[in-house]
């Protein structure tokens, strides 16, 4: 493959420079946000700067009124969230006085999100995004329309060449960070990039005093904790007890990984039309690959002798994955959440229209031969919706397009790169 991949998030972060004043592109290192910046920018070299240059970071908190005034227009400030509120305060006052758009392209590696105080700073004057691991259209070439067309029931089931068995199973385990892409990384090479990848985020990361957080070696126990219960749901007291530390440690933890974007939760889905749905999210690893590395998973797991748990786990995690990236370039606004009550019927992905409130529901199988039984809770919510809900897919791993009742069909998971229009 090539070392250069074209990111389908370029239109959207180039619609929101032409939007905003400044704009905040985020998410976890080594996903290509330095990278995709300067190719949107085209920028001199004087108008980069980055906070893990320690020198710059001095100066950027000993005066950063000082140092926002200095710099060119427009200018890319790397890891900005090191600098703390004084920066975006600075920020905040030159995108008064010069309401330009376009300004600034702040990348961070830290989900400034989580501080309500960092989020409330620029609010109404910047644009943000948040860059995932490369998805399987950007590793094809393609800009996948999946979630475009998803609540348009007419344009289902649609046509797709199946994904081989072998190729998924090697795509799962590689995951999506760009250099192992790129580079083709795999087995001893691989494992030791994720190996330092991990002990760079924690140890850079998560030992600044961004949280109340000193324990390295407890923090990457409970990372593998998380990557072992991937598309669970979330119970942080068994967490706590597997790690061995209280509940509001154990709950602090997972606060301060998601802000890492190692892992994301996936909120219960907020319905009134039982009151029997469970309230706890499901957590979520960013990346299939970091899951398997971290759980110590390879090919023998998709083997016909394993139980089939982990591997299901990791099928489920790319799938919900996939959707979360192609999110950020969409077409459409949506919210994502999945439906389970205290009987055990479970919906693993909702996907809902902010706009029109319409919904659409997929149940993610590891299988070849799908059947109506792997459609029966979307067919309890389809019953339960009315016209609302416009499509319930289940994504398996097989071949087949099969119709399962009234807007409800089976497909394979190369659906979700289909790039029809």
């Amino acid at each position: 493959m090539s070392a250069l991949v074209q990111r389908n998030a370029a239109a959207r972060v180039t619609e929101l420079l032409a939007s905003f004043r400044v704009v905040l592109l985020g998410g976890a290192r080594q996903t290509g946000k330095t990278t995709l910046a300067r190719e949107l920018l085209d920028l001199p070299g004087h108008a980069w700067f980055s906070f893990d240059d320690e020198a710059v970071l001095a100066r950027a908190e000993d005066d950063p009124v000082g140092f926002v005034d200095a710099l060119p227009r427009p200018a890319a400030v790397d890891e900005f969230q090191r600098a703390g509120r004084g920066f975006l305060l600075a920020v905040k006052q030159a995108a008064d006085r010069d309401r330009a758009r376009g300004q600034l392209l702040l990348t961070g590696s830290t989900n400034y999100l989580a501080d309500k105080g960092l989020s409330e700073t620029l609010a109404g004057r910047a644009g943000r995004l948040l860059l995932w691991p490369l998805s399987m259209g950007e590793r094809l070439g393609v800009r996948e329309t999946f979630l475009d067309l998803l609540f348009e029931s007419t344009r289902w089931p649609g046509r797709f060449e199946p994904l081989p068995r072998a190729e998924l199973i090697s795509t799962l385990l590689e995951g999506g960070y760009p250099e192992i892409v790129t580079e083709g990384l795999a087995g001893r090479q691989r494992r030791n990039w994720f190996e330092a990848y991990v002990h760079d985020v924690v140890s850079r990361e998560a030992l600044r005093p961004i949280a109340e957080v000193r324990l390295e070696a407890e923090l990457r126990k409970l990372l593998r904790l998380l990557a072992a219960r991937t598309g669970q749901e979330l119970v942080v007291a068994g967490v706590a007890g597997d790690a061995e530390v209280g509940r509001e440690t154990a709950s602090n933890y997972v606060t301060l990984l998601e802000a890492l974007h190692l892992v994301t939760l996936l909120p219960a889905w907020s319905t009134n039309i039982t009151n029997r749905a469970k309230r706890r999210p499901k957590v979520v690893v960013v990346d299939t690959g970091l899951a398997a590395d971290l759980c110590g998973l390879g090919e023998q797991a998709f083997s016909l002798t394993a139980n089939g748990t982990a591997a299901g786990a990791l099928f489920e995690t790319f799938v919900i994955t996939e959707v979360f990236k192609q999110a950020t370039w969409s077409e459409r606004s949506v919210d994502l959440s999945y439906f389970r009550d205290r009987d055990g019927a479970e919906v693993d992905l909702i996907v809902e229209d902010r706009r029109s409130g319409e919904l659409a529901g997929l149940e993610i199988k590891l299988t070849s031969t799908p059947t109506a039984r792997h459609a029966k809770h979307l067919v309890m919510l389809r019953d339960k919706l009315g016209s609302r809900f416009t499509t319930g897919l289940v994504i398996h791993a097989g071949s087949q397009v099969l119709p399962l009742g009234d807007r409800i069909w089976a497909v394979p998971v190369s659906a979700l790169w289909r790039s029809d229009v």
